[in-house]
């Protein structure tokens, strides 16, 4: 049961809760599960947010957002220490046999040799060697799809 909202461009009808279950609120903002991390731009997002809606009646001190910034940076640095980190473990895994918690159409569970590691949009996948179809395929994985690790 959720609330009814109306599109101007077409007046066609849709509820709430089904642009909730997209992942996303009403006005786009991405919805965190508990147990997933916010990335730098969610940060941003909020003092954005905290920016924009402020009274300009009872303004905060310019230090206090001199100290945000400072801390948003520190939080985006470190983000990228830790993305460069990954890379640079996931590519201990060239040449390794890996098992990953994804299954192909008919059920099994992908297997394979890893051939080489990306980064494709800050996300960290490893190449494995898979087969499908009684062919062999290289496939891309993202780096927390790998379960086991076999020399």
């Amino acid at each position: 049961m959720g609330v009814e909202s109306v599109n101007s461009s077409n007046n066609q009808s849709i509820t709430e809760s089904a642009k909730i279950t997209e992942g996303a609120t009403v006005r786009g903002t991405k919805i965190n599960k508990a147990g997933e991390d916010m990335d730098k731009n969610a940060f941003l997002k909020i003092l954005a947010a905290e920016l924009s809606n402020q009274d300009p009646e009872n303004t905060k001190d310019s230090t206090q957002y001199v100290a945000q910034m400072a801390q948003f940076t520190s939080i985006e640095q470190m983000s990228n220490l830790n993305n460069n980190l990954s890379f640079t473990g996931a590519t201990s895994l060239i040449g390794k046999v890996v098992l990953l918690n994804q299954k192909d159409s008919y059920g099994n569970q992908f297997g394979g040799l890893v051939k080489s590691v990306v980064k494709d949009s800050g996300v960290v996948k490893v190449n494995v060697e898979v087969e499908e179809n009684g062919e062999p395929v290289t496939k891309a994985f993202p780096l927390d799809n790998v379960i086991t690790v076999e020399s």
